[in-house]
């Protein structure tokens, strides 16, 4: 269509015409549905004039015109009309009277073309599709240009291009291409121009059908979107303005038949669709995609993960030949955690990324939050003053708030428009109209809102570089995800300052997510301002360990890995190692590098190999497996550890790296690694013995094991292996070991450090000629079936170990109808008699359920006697606690030192006897003020109760304590606990108090009983002390929600919230004490002292925790 001119004098009008910004839509060349998916080729893309809007009329039709930097003519309409208007391009603003409505309405993309008719793609014969989709590829020929940018510099003007990463992201492609056809992926982290690569990859290489799978509808709508422009290719000058807009699918329905299939394929010169769609498509619908597809890119690789999707991407490689598969992705982990698949043909370092430019430090800072009530408020203050800091300087910067539930981005909405009015805070989710979600976001990039709440969907593909501060209330749990949600933070600017995200590190740990967030590529720790020094010998070590290591294998993440604590080891003579000399093992392409730390001799490689895939036929359908492999020298002891994920034995590469007289720790010796367990508890044990000319393997489990040592003694039997379980050093541990040198634990492992510790451990014991075996095997406790219960009195219960592991707040005691949080649940002895039935009670404060254990048939029952029917819920399961006690037993511990779990009753090794308490370790305090019948202070604080006179010493003490707190009641730790903070170190002391059967100070041993099982019984807090602090936490909540006095009697939530944040960076000491008024340390007798000693060897043994009498004179 010609041009048509305005008369010069308009020029002259313009004058009197206010300059207005107009975004005006794209024109798009065909723009239609093929079964229900969109499909769109653009003729020109958006673009935005500056125009002066001259008003004009004709036949009662009203609205503006202007002439274009194109020299076409323009005029906006505010309604549909037939009047025939003289122009190139007509626009329809609906309801855009005025120029400032007209830019407002087109900023929400509310503007339609009148005169620009796209083509139906549909309306097209088969012979028209094919000539239409040619003439695109064929426009591509030689239009595209691989030039690197340059910015301005010693008078030289600047020069349009690409960037670094994205020319040598390229380079690497092309040059995959002439060498295989295995699947190549691309790292590069999110800011540094992933989507132009594909662009350009797809201009250069000129593929006839690109097919491009995204994890999300989000996504798709994106990079489609891009696609059809573009994206900036053209403004860069790396792509000819005569190169033609592609014709883009975006599939959004699952093809059903082999036809519709090409009826997709037919349509467009880019198919653009997701996982799940490709994925869950039927066999052979999938099979013609594939032979349909000239490529194949994967967008976000690191959301792959499901088999289904994996058979499908594998069809592209069974291709013969195989079609070129590019995955792209900002980090080489997958959200499951494993590594990306493909060869890593290019990666961008994230330092070089910073040091180039591209991004910006991160400041992180954290709140200390109990949960949403409290964490919400504190990190939307947090949020809102950094942001009005930002701006006091001057930065342009806008704040995310970013959650994952609708309802919760709604209720943090109404909290952030409450809290900060100026900032007229918006919110975006996928439940909102379109009109309703542009005119936030325009809002937002008109900068009259300065915080936007939305769900999830702005991590993906919305670019907006002043969106600088991000708050997370919900932070995300994958990994690799955070890489990319916070990328998008930390883009270079130079008019804007550095990034800062806010989370909530006491509720979702949101500092080990990100440490491991930062530590996943080494490079990222320089992103990272560190808020806090660790100071503690733990960090330290970890710090020695990791700044040594050297080698070619870059992308092991050091400081994420958390190896099994496992390892096969060896005997060695050799004055040096060559750990490097494992390469010689392997045929090229098998090994794939190491790092070595020569300081700490620590070794790490890795190898890969393939097989044929199990579930096809297809000859190049291959499992690729990946093997990490760790090596330990002790040149002090002659140890060399071996941890693999390939199958041992590992005595080919012991001896190539150590000697031809490298060695198994074989025999019996293993079994020194047992030594120095208290309270150790054999679970498993392995025996061969030779019959005739075969070997025979017998396992012994349980109550077995005891006969399994027998059988091993009176008839020479081989102990095989051995799995065990007990005390070492204070806390729970286990340990394994096999007579063909295999060593491990089923332990929490942090990082590799842990691991070089734990052989460490092995090493000293197996290298200790002093232990001998059957020393080690004497020292364990037997155990046997018992039909009726022992003739010793029951001192303590506990929980079953699985409901402890729990969440607390996945687990409540319902009593009839009455549903209790366990957090104020507990379980205790009904009596300490020596016969009779042993019973127990499960109660909280208006609760009492009363159980009894009967033992028949070779196992115990659990039926409830007395009290209101009792039933708990785990997750959404809810069963009788009668029921779940015979999955599952509470353990019992007798006075003996024997425990019970079940009908099987272990005791204590033969000959192993408790002295006495000494009566004069028994500290006497002064009980004159004190009503000693009345054990707890209550909500009211009496002042004459034992529990005070404990709580006004502590508080009198004004240095001695920075937390004291009351958590007397059902569910408790203990009845006051104190909290001392020093250098690296945290002091927990848990007083057990206990109220007098009578008012003058005796020998009762029955004052004595429940006191020493709460002591007992609060010993399993020494392990998990981050699940102390949440559960005094949630107890105060639960206080403080009936309206009733807080538990703190010093100190506040807010320091315990803090050092719950915190809590890996601190040692623990516990301390017991028990405070009993009503025992007369004169007049106690032998029995009373024997209980005193069993509970104080049962505290030492099991948590290294000392304990303290209290009593009187």
């Amino acid at each position: 269509m010609a041009s048509r001119k305005r008369a010069a004098n308009s020029d002259q009008d313009d004058l009197f015409n206010e300059a207005v910004s107009l975004l005006l839509p794209p024109r798009f060349a065909i723009d239609s549905k093929v079964l229900g998916s969109s499909v769109r080729q653009l003729a020109v893309p958006a673009l935005r004039e500056i125009c002066r809007l001259q008003p004009f009329s004709i036949r009662r039709v009203n609205g503006y015109e202007a002439i274009l930097s194109s020299g076409e003519t323009l005029k906006i309409i505010s309604s549909r009309t037939a009047t025939q208007l003289d122009a190139d391009l007509v626009l329809l603003v609906p309801e855009a009277s005025e120029p400032s409505k007209i830019a407002e309405a087109l900023e929400l993309g509310e503007g339609r073309w009148m005169n620009v008719i796209p083509t139906d793609i549909g309306a097209l014969d088969a012979v028209a599709r094919r000539e239409r989709l040619a003439a695109v590829t064929d426009s591509w020929q030689d239009a595209f240009h691989l030039r690197e940018s340059r910015p301005a510099e010693n008078g030289r003007a600047a020069l349009r291009g690409l960037r670094r990463p994205q020319i040598g992201a390229l380079h690497a492609a092309l040059a995959h291409a002439t060498r295989s056809n295995e699947p190549a992926t691309i790292v590069m982290p999110t800011g540094t121009g992933k989507t132009e690569t594909m662009l350009a990859l797809n201009a250069h290489q000129r593929f006839e059908r690109l097919l491009v799978v995204v994890p999300t509808d989000a996504l798709r709508e994106q990079i489609a979107g891009k696609f059809e422009t573009f994206g900036v290719l053209k403004q860069q000058d790396c792509l000819d303005a005569a190169a033609v807009f592609p014709v883009v699918v975006r599939l959004s329905h699952i093809p059903t038949t082999l036809a519709e299939v090409d009826q997709i394929f037919d349509s467009g010169n880019v198919v653009v669709t997701t996982m799940q769609i490709a994925g869950r498509a039927e066999a052979p619908v999938q099979e013609r995609m594939a032979a349909r597809a000239s490529a194949l890119f994967i967008d976000e690789a690191h959301h792959i993960g499901a088999p289904t999707w994996a058979r499908f991407r594998s069809l592209f490689v069974d291709r013969d030949p195989p079609l070129p598969i590019v995955q792209f992705t900002a980090t080489p982990f997958r959200e499951d955690g494993r590594r990306v698949d493909g060869e890593f043909i290019y990666t961008y370092p994230l330092k070089r990324a910073q040091d180039e430019g591209y991004f910006k430090p991160i400041r992180f800072e954290a709140v200390f939050g109990l949960d949403q009530a409290d964490a919400d408020p504190a990190i939307a203050e947090k949020l809102g003053e950094v942001l009005q800091s930002d701006l006091d300087a001057g930065l342009n910067h806008l704040a995310m708030a970013r959650c994952q539930t609708i309802d919760r981005a709604r209720d943090l909405h109404q909290l952030y428009s409450a809290m900060f009015p100026q900032f007229h805070t918006v919110i975006v989710h996928s439940q909102q109209s379109t009109r309703e979600r542009r005119a936030n976001l325009a809002a937002l990039r008109r900068f009259e809102s300065r915080i936007i709440v939305c769900v999830d969907m702005l991590g993906e593909g919305f670019d907006l570089p002043e969106l600088k501060i991000a708050g997370l209330h919900d932070p995300h749990k994958s990994i690799a995800v955070t890489i990319q949600f916070v990328g998008r933070f930390t883009r270079q600017d130079p008019r804007l300052g550095d990034a800062t995200v806010i989370a909530n590190t006491g509720v979702d740990d949101i500092d080990r997510s990100l440490a491991k967030l930062y530590a996943e590529d080494a490079d990222w720790n320089t992103l990272v301002e560190a808020l806090s020094t660790a100071k503690i010998d733990r960090q330290v070590r970890r710090a020695e360990m990791f700044k040594g290591f050297v080698g070619d294998l870059s992308d092991i993440p050091l400081q994420t890995l958390e190896p099994k604590m496992n390892a096969v080891v060896y005997r060695t003579t050799c004055d040096a190692w060559e750990p490097l000399r494992a390469e010689d093992l392997y045929n090229p392409g098998v090994y794939l590098g190491m790092k070595v730390n020569p300081h700490q001799r620590v070794a790490i490689f890795v190898t890969r190999s393939e097989e044929q895939a199990g579930w096809t036929t297809a000859q190049h359908a291959t499992n690729v497996i990946w093997d990490l492999h760790m090596m330990h020298w002790d040149p002090a002891k002659g140890l060399l550890y071996i941890s693999s994920s390939a199958k041992g034995p590992y005595d080919r590469l012991a001896k190539t790296i150590c000697g031809d007289t490298a060695r198994r720790v074989e025999g019996e010796e293993v079994f020194r690694s047992l030594h120095g367990f208290n309270r150790l508890i054999l679970r498993n044990l392995g025996l061969t013995h030779h019959q005739g000319r075969g070997v025979r393997y017998s396992m012994y489990m349980g109550v077995d094991v005891a006969d399994g040592l027998d059988a091993a003694k009176s008839q020479s039997r081989i102990k095989n292996n051995v799995f065990a379980t007990g005390f070492l050093d204070g806390v729970p541990a286990s340990r394994g070991c096999s007579a063909k040198g295999k060593f491990w634990s089923i332990a929490p492992v942090r990082d590799l450090a842990d691991w070089v510790e734990w052989c460490a451990d092995i090493g000293q014991a197996v290298n200790d000629p002093g232990i001998t075996t059957d020393g080690v095997f004497k020292s364990a406790m037997r155990p046997r079936q018992i039909g009726e219960r022992p003739a010793v009195p029951p001192v303590a219960i506990h929980w079953p170990e699985s409901l402890l592991m729990q969440i607390e707040d996945r687990v409540e005691i319902i009593f009839d109808d009455q549903p209790v949080v366990f957090t104020e649940c507990d379980i205790e002895l009904l009596d300490h008699e020596r016969t009779g039935p042993l019973r127990f009670a499960v109660r909280n404060d208006l609760h009492v359920a009363e159980f009894e254990i009967q033992f028949s048939e070779g196992g115990a029952r659990y039926p409830q006697r007395a009290g209101p029917k009792a039933s708990i819920k785990v997750g959404g399961k809810v069963k009788t606690l009668s029921e779940s006690f015979g999955d599952d037993s509470p353990q019992i511990d007798f006075g003996d030192g024997s425990l019970l779990i079940y009908s099987h009753l272990y005791a204590l090794p033969d000959g192993v006897a408790v002295e006495p308490y000494p009566a004069d370790q028994i500290e006497a305090w002064d009980w004159s003020r004190t009503n000693i019948r009345a054990e707890s202070q209550g909500p009211e604080k009496r002042a004459d109760s034992v529990q005070r006179h404990v709580i006004d010493l502590l508080l009198a003490d004004g240095e001695a304590c920075d937390i004291v707190f009351d958590d007397d009641g059902a569910g408790e730790i203990a009845d006051v606990v104190t909290l001392r903070v020093t250098e690296g170190l945290v002091q927990v002391t848990l007083y057990h108090c206990k109220y007098s059967s009578d008012v003058t100070p005796g020998a009762r041993v029955k004052d004595l009983y429940e006191v020493c099982g709460q002591a007992q019984k609060s010993a399993r807090w020494r392990d998990r002390p981050s699940r102390m602090f949440t559960h005094m936490l949630k107890r105060e909540k639960l206080r403080l929600d009936k309206g009733r006095s807080s538990r703190f009697e010093h100190g506040n939530a807010a320091v315990l919230k803090k050092l719950k944040a915190s809590w890996q960076d601190y040692r623990y000491e516990f301390d017991v004490r028990i405070v009993q008024p009503g025992l007369s340390r004169a007049s106690i007798t032998e029995e009373g002292l024997h209980l005193l000693a069993g509970v104080e060897t049962y505290l030492l043994e099991t948590r290294a925790m000392k304990l303290r009498v209290i009593g009187n004179a």
